[in-house]
């Protein structure tokens, strides 16, 4: 398997999912302990050394760090969760079989120490030995297995009647056969077919390992809101209290604080999100100190501009703020709807007003880091005229109503959502298109919309791993592949068939071939509306010492200490 990189970004903060004041290969016999990744995009620094990050003993300053957030998380079991506000906390929490190697681009071992292959179709991986959950109990093979069962099998006796396993079933159900553990220190995963996607897949978030023993006691209330997460991560689970704080403590028992991985271990000793909904309410408090680090508004991130108190970064987008429309529910089956509603926006417009210089106007679904973004797309022309001829093409000249949701919490690609979403109306008024404005709990949001309840919706995405499967292919390839997903029931065979190639393909000038093929097709359908691709920008306070603006879909808390 040759060794290629991977351009990717992490969701960090507002834009994307702030940790920082954040605006928001071939197939062929391999070992490896150090793993190849699956693209040819341009490779991001090399995580920093030990000589970077002060000891515990070495800081004198309390390393309490309080975060500021726009929502609360769902739930922290990762295997049943989508959300960015879950994935944060449980990324400090979980440990996957692999992992991203600090702010870079490569996969390394993790809690697999190793790994071998002689076709790409099965994987041996050799576990680390001596690692033990926040609980106590092994993470041995058995317990690996143990999840991986619990994934794989909808009638598994772990797995209950209101969870959904979203990522398992876009991501893996379609290339892992079978899960084995031939001994206490190994696990062989065999795939459907050749794929060197196998090992970036398995740094998501959504596949860290969990306590077998504390999923079987808590039963359905694992990791829920009266529930208890426990990982083998570099944090364990404190305490919750529903829509104001989490708050997780250094796990000085972790694995990786000695050894290779000690350059990861982290400084801080407790880590307080709190959710604060309002954006003018938690961009007073991080000014005000009572807060370290926090996600803001591009409206209010503008007056820390040139301020000596905070350290401006930025990174490239790799997040999108998307239309979405259900294709079951008329007369959103009609490309002709779909092509107004695009046209009838002034959506260059609306990434002026509410995002300033912090975001780009999305031109196609991938933004421009991604393997396999098409820059030939041009994006849909504002023409309130032509979306009125289409309307009328397919006798709706009055007009329609429809419901539409706007997401209930704040994320980078929709900083302001119930703004942008009377804007939209607004501009929808005058061609007739009445928007009946809604939103819910999160929580309920994220299950209804999955469910296929919503007539017209908006949400967004950032890259967990920076790879097109990851993107594209997670919104658009069918986990059944029999059918369309519900959410939308969106259905194209030539999409299909493209982005089951790219998930194969080994070769990255294919691959970008390939999915530059499939956003074509997604533009022209009009599958999704893209609005904006909100860049990576942090207004960090400047005693928060060690946070690196990395593209990866991660909080890189373990390098964070305060040096008040």
């Amino acid at each position: 398997m040759k060794k290629q990189s991977l351009s990717r970004r992490k969701l960090l903060g507002l834009f994307g999912m702030g940790a920082s004041g954040a605006v928001i290969a071939a197939c062929a016999p391999v070992t490896v302990t150090e793993a190849p990744v699956a693209t040819d995009a341009p490779v991001a620094a090399a995580a920093p050394m030990a000589t970077d990050v002060p000891s515990a003993a070495a800081i004198t300053s309390p390393q309490i760090l309080i975060m500021g957030r726009g929502g609360d998380s769902v739930a922290l079991d990762p295997a049943v969760v989508t959300d960015g506000e879950s994935a944060r906390v449980c990324l400090a929490i979980y440990d996957s079989l692999t992992a991203i190697e600090g702010p870079s681009t490569k996969v390394i071992p993790w809690l697999a120490e190793s790994w071998d292959t002689q076709d790409s179709i099965e994987w041996l991986f050799k576990l680390r030995s001596g690692v033990k959950f926040h609980d106590g109990s092994d993470c041995d093979a058995a317990a690996v297995k143990f999840n991986f069962d619990r994934w794989m099998d909808p009638k598994n006796a772990y797995r209950y009647p209101d969870q959904k396993y979203e990522y398992w079933d876009i991501e893996m159900s379609g290339l892992i056969e079978k899960v084995e553990a031939p001994d206490n220190s190994s696990i062989k995963i065999t795939l459907k077919e050749a794929s060197s996607l196998l090992l970036v897949k398995l740094t998501l978030f959504n596949f860290g390992i969990a306590s077998p023993t504390a999923i079987k006691e808590q039963k359905e209330n694992y990791a829920t809101q009266i529930g208890k997460p426990v990982g083998t991560g570099r944090f364990k689970f404190d305490s919750w209290v529903p829509n104001d704080k989490i708050i997780v403590v250094r796990n000085d028992g972790w694995w990786g604080s000695t050894g290779v991985a000690a350059t990861q271990a982290p400084v801080l000793e407790k880590i307080v999100w709190r959710s604060i909904p309002d954006n003018s309410t938690r961009f007073a408090e991080y000014q005000a100190g009572t807060l370290d680090l926090a996600d803001i508004a591009p409206t209010d991130a503008v007056s820390l501009e040139g301020d000596p108190l905070y350290t401006k970064t930025v990174a490239p987008s790799m997040s999108l703020g998307y239309i979405n429309f259900n294709q079951a529910i008329l007369p959103f089956n009609r490309v002709e709807v779909r092509q107004a509603i695009a046209m009838a926006v002034d959506w260059d417009g609306i990434i002026k007003t509410f995002y300033g210089e912090y975001a780009k106007r999305a031109t196609c679904f991938q933004p421009p880091a991604i393997l396999g973004h098409n820059p030939s797309i041009k994006a849909y022309e504002y023409n309130p005229e032509k979306a009125r001829g289409l309307l009328k093409s397919v006798g709706l000249e009055n007009g329609f109503s429809t419901d539409f949701w706007y997401i209930p919490v704040v994320r980078g690609y929709f900083p302001d959502s119930k703004a942008l979403s009377e804007a939209m109306a607004a501009d929808l008024a005058k061609v007739g298109v009445t928007l009946n404005l809604k939103t819910k709990d999160w929580g309920a949001y994220l299950k209804d919309r999955s469910d296929g309840k919503f007539p017209m919706w908006a949400l967004g995405w950032g890259s967990d791993n920076g790879d097109p499967d990851n993107f594209i292919g997670y919104h658009f390839i069918w986990s059944d592949p029999l059918k369309p997903n519900i959410e939308d029931s969106y259905s194209n065979a030539k999409l299909q068939e493209l982005l089951h190639q790219g998930r194969i393909e080994p070769d990255p000038a294919m691959r970008e071939k390939i999915y530059q093929e499939a956003e074509q097709i997604v533009h022209d359908d009009v599958a999704r509306i893209p609005v904006a691709w909100p860049a990576t920008t942090n207004f960090t306070k400047v005693y928060v010492k060690g946070l690196h603006n990395d593209w990866v879909f991660r909080d890189q808390l373990e390098y964070i200490r305060l040096e008040k």
